[in-house]
């Protein structure tokens, strides 16, 4: 009975998604006959995280996909700009942390601007399509300055199962430091892996499972610090997080790792 009940459930919720994610589509399209502004950005965006909220109460609710968040609290308050990195297990990551973060946007692949369920509302909340380059850099940096949040996963691809960590791109560290905005790290750990690398996403993955998302140091990286050490020191900390937390207040490879003091988050 279980096995048949995640088999109708798990169908089901995608069922959902693509439902919801077609109404997000057609509140988008009448917006595009009007000019891109930051105001109608951020409205898609809360749109799409409350989107992704219900999803996540939804999967938690049918006991398919549950989401423990540690250190919610050291999300820094406000639209001051902000990086926020992880690793990238699977695809439900960024559905993960778009629940919890009000406004934000992400890095998609170019193929996405032409998914009917993801595509328009993407555009119209401002995401960054992955052309590659320094144009997109340029993109960013004007995003951050402007005082939105980023959410990237360094690694650009998600980590095969069994493996911890791939190699970062260090692209983020040179937004970082020309945007002058902080490095929020955040670890993502599945108990199993839910649309991992290399599994179709209409292929029932192993369920229930369980997401634990730990907010992590963020890291205020010095305008004049080795790009190379600062991505080898994160590389360490999303690999094994519980033993690289650095002390409150430190200096390491010229990037200062602070605690953020404690705020509510939505």
């Amino acid at each position: 009975m279980r096995t048949l009940y995640t088999f109708i459930g798990y169908y089901l919720t995608l069922v959902l998604f693509g439902l919801c994610g077609l109404v997000l589509s057609l509140l988008a399209l009448p917006a595009g006959l009007f000019p891109s502004t930051e105001r109608r950005e951020r409205f898609f965006q809360r749109i799409i995280h409350r989107h992704f909220s219900v999803f996540i109460a939804w999967t938690s609710f049918a006991r398919l996909f549950h989401v423990r968040f540690h250190g919610l609290e050291r999300l820094p308050p406000g639209r001051s700009g902000l990086i926020v990195a992880a690793n990238h297990p699977g695809l439900v990551d960024i559905t993960c942390l778009l629940a919890r973060l009000p406004e934000a946007i992400c890095i998609f692949k170019p193929a996405i601007r032409h998914n009917p369920v993801l595509g328009l509302a993407a555009h119209r909340a401002g995401y960054l399509a992955n052309d590659g380059g320094h144009g997109l850099v340029r993109r960013a940096i004007k995003k951050l300055t402007a005082g939105h949040t980023l959410v990237i996963f360094p690694e650009g691809t998600r980590t095969p199962p069994g493996t911890k960590l791939l190699p970062l791109k260090p692209g983020f560290i040179l937004m970082a430091q020309q945007a002058d905005v902080p490095v929020q790290l955040v670890h993502i750990a599945c108990t199993h892996p839910v649309l991992a690398k290399g599994r179709a996403w209409w292929k029932l993955p192993p369920l229930p499972a369980t997401a634990d998302v730990t907010i992590g140091p963020c890291l205020h990286i010095a305008a004049d610090a080795d790009i190379a050490r600062v991505t080898a020191w994160i590389a360490d900390w999303l690999r094994t997080p519980e033993s690289a937390e650095p002390p409150a207040c430190t200096e390491a490879a010229g990037v200062v790792l602070c605690t953020v003091p404690s705020a509510s988050t939505s």
